[in-house]
């Protein structure tokens, strides 16, 4: 009996399993899909026109000095006086003493080269009177030879006259006589040459003794050092009573007449400010701490920085230490704003027009699309863009997602 009911009792379980997914089989229910149609998104779209527009291109530099000169003496010499202004960081106007060198010597220079002009002229003075003298000795020993030559004459005709023969004798024809002459005629020629010598060597004298004395009232002149031009004091690395030289340094000055700001700016930014030949020489706006004044386009140095892949524009500022408060001090960074080329279709836009990668996206035809623009400013909210044509119309809705060409419906009251 155990054994029938082991083996009957699996065959009736297998046989209710069995029924039990037929009934289950013949009385399922099917569920059938529903069909829901891809919701359509309401965007809003502005409608494109085009106006003209000056970018501004914004950038930022450094004003730096554009010269730090050494002062230097001209002479040697003890400083006696040195100038109060003459301190690290102030201002000094051009022409301004800085300090004074002991003169003492070239005083006595100068009177050394008076006496020596002095000198030459008494010098001159004297050959002067010997020409002269040399001159009228000259004039008489002529007249005498003359006569002596005359009356030798004479005596020659007169022995000739009387019949005799050969030559008369010398003391008849005045050789004595006529070589006394001829010599203190040489003696006068001589003495007036000497003199002219003198008067030569005196010539050159005086101009020995007036360059020398010119030397002495230049290098008095030079014990007095001024400030070439307007600068801001750097270094002073001496005082009274030191000793300098044309070697020595007096003060180190930075040029303050005017400045140049480099400028970086990127291809993108040179592209929006147009030919550099067109805007040297515009006005540049430069800000630093709330201060504004107004620099000058100066030029472009021409070189790609291989960091950077920049290009620096160089403005000048005048005056950037002046009497006023908006002084630009060295050191100071500021901005810059540049006015480019005029753009004649930009379109303004809502800033929430803008999508990722720089584009837009139009509505065309119940679809959008999307397109790059190139971003040209941004402007309390609005952006301003190249590429769109009048009359497009260009989504502000906020998008989770886009598909290009998409169907979307314009919200009522759209444009």
């Amino acid at each position: 009996m155990k054994r029938v009911l082991q083996f009957i009792l699996p065959l009736c379980v297998l046989g209710g399993g069995f029924s039990g997914a037929l009934w289950l089989l013949k009385n399922r229910k099917t569920v059938e899909p529903i069909v829901r149609e891809q919701p359509v998104p309401l965007i809003e779209v502005v409608a494109v026109g085009l106006k003209d527009y000056r970018p501004v291109i914004r950038g930022q530099g450094r004003v730096m000095p554009r010269r730090e000169i050494p002062i230097t003496p001209q002479v040697s010499g003890k400083l006696l006086d040195v100038s109060d202004e003459l301190t690290e960081g102030l201002i000094i106007e051009q022409g301004e003493i800085l300090a004074r060198i002991d003169d003492a010597d070239y005083l006595l220079s100068r009177r050394s080269a008076e006496a020596d002009i002095l000198s030459a002229k008494a010098s001159m003075t004297n050959a002067l009177a010997q020409v002269a003298s040399a001159r009228a000795q000259a004039s008489q020993a002529e007249s005498r030879l003359a006569a002596e030559q005359a009356e030798a004459a004479a005596a020659r005709s007169e022995w000739r006259l009387l019949g005799r023969e050969g030559e008369p004798p010398a003391l008849l024809l005045r050789a004595p006589q006529i070589r006394e002459a001829e010599t203190a005629l040489a003696a006068a020629h001589a003495q007036k040459d000497a003199a002219l010598a003198r008067i030569d060597s005196g010539k050159a004298l005086l101009e020995a003794g007036e360059a020398a004395r010119a030397k002495a009232e230049l290098d008095l002149e030079r014990c007095i050092v001024r400030s070439p031009f307007r600068g801001r004091v750097v270094q002073v690395p001496v005082d009274h009573g030191a000793v300098v030289s044309p070697a020595s340094v007096i003060a180190v000055l930075q040029r303050v007449d005017f400045v140049d700001i480099r400028i970086p700016l990127a291809p993108r930014q040179l592209s929006l400010l147009g030919p550099v030949a067109e805007v040297v020489g515009g006005n540049v706006k430069l800000t630093y701490h709330g201060r504004v004044r107004n620099g000058k386009f100066h030029r472009m140095l021409g070189a790609l920085d291989p960091g950077t892949y920049t290009h620096d524009a160089i403005v000048r500022l005048l005056e950037p230490y002046h009497a006023g408060k908006d002084n630009f001090e060295f050191g100071a960074y500021v901005s810059a704003d540049f006015k480019g080329a005029l753009l004649t279709d930009a379109a303004l836009l809502p800033e929430q027009a803008l999508r990722e990668n720089g584009r837009v996206y139009l509505f065309v035809n119940g679809e959008l699309i999307d397109r790059e623009v190139q971003l040209i400013d941004r402007l309390d909210g609005q952006i301003v863009v190249l590429g769109l044509a009048t009359g497009d119309q260009v989504c502000v809705t906020p998008m989770e997602s886009f598909v290009r060409h998409m169907k979307v419906h314009l919200e009522v009251g759209g444009s």
